[in-house]
């Protein structure tokens, strides 16, 4: 009897360690539903923000990649990203989509000339083939940078990023013009994902909602590390004539299982859940 017991105890001793150990491994991002689809949008800060000599440009991409890997991401709108210039002398965008996976196409798209090379916007998605691709540069006040609007079009929908100045509202009237042009009278959803530099209730994003909806969250602190000023991240969906997507969930990354979020970037990612 005593044995019994010993071996029963032993036993229940290896299961909680199983359990324990099952735990430690679990990833502190929700996974995805079935059914999702999961976008993401990543202001990657030029993806050196916090480089030196224990960080190096390769372990940054490396922790982005693992991120978007970990979090089930199946479409990813990036900005601040360098191409080829001095400050970093790699195309970031096809680092990034290499390092997330092999099936990961995507598109970039230059806001400015820098540094004997390029700075911008892009686009990444996993096992989607892409039926147009397009950059349009948005038009800003003097003296400020200038910014671009990345878009992508899928079989199912069509996905874009952008970077805008804060304080702006002329740029959302430009770039909601440019897309309407071209998706107003379309049945496949328009999601946008960007670093808008503006919160809810300030006029930038006013002036989104009177053509956009607002679908990832808003009301989980801020986005930048930096501040601690509200949520400037965002991604919206465009309202033309497709159904609106159901939304089943929407999250900040704070934490992740692939490494330290304070070092990966200066802004965390956002991601939102839809059904189509």
């Amino acid at each position: 009897m005593k044995a019994t017991r010993s071996i029963l105890a032993t036993l229940c001793a290896v299961a909680l360690m199983a359990c324990g150990n099952s735990n430690d491994n679990q990833s502190p991002i929700a996974a995805k539903p079935r059914k999702a689809i999961r976008l993401m949008t990543y202001n990657v800060g030029a993806v050196c923000k916090f480089i030196g000599d224990d960080f190096s440009k390769e372990d940054n991409v490396k922790l982005i990649a693992e991120i978007i890997k970990e979090s089930q991401a199946d479409a990813v709108a990036y900005q601040e990203l360098d191409s080829c210039n001095t400050r970093n002398d790699y195309f970031q965008l096809e680092a990034l989509a290499k390092a997330t996976g092999e099936d990961w196409g995507y598109f970039y798209g230059p806001a400015i000339d820098y540094r004997g090379g390029k700075y911008g916007t892009g686009i990444a998605a996993n096992k989607k083939k892409a039926i147009k691709s397009l950059y349009i540069p948005i038009p800003v006040k003097e003296g400020t940078e200038a910014r671009v609007l990345t878009i992508v079009e899928y079989k199912d929908y069509v996905w874009a990023s952008t970077h805008l100045n804060g304080g702006q509202p002329a740029q959302v009237e430009y770039l909601t013009s440019e897309v309407k042009k071209l998706y107003a009278d379309s049945k496949k959803p328009v999601f946008l994902g960007g670093d808008m530099n503006a919160n809810v209730g300030k006029e930038m994003m006013n002036k989104f909602c009177e053509d956009w909806t607002i679908i990832s969250q808003t009301e989980s602190g801020s986005t930048v590390l930096t501040t601690t000023k509200p949520c400037i991240d965002f991604i919206l969906q465009l309202n033309n004539r497709a159904k609106s997507a159901e939304v089943i969930g929407s999250k900040v990354i704070k934490a992740a299982k692939a490494g330290d979020m304070k070092i990966a970037s200066d802004h965390y990612p956002v991601y939102v859940d839809v059904i189509l």
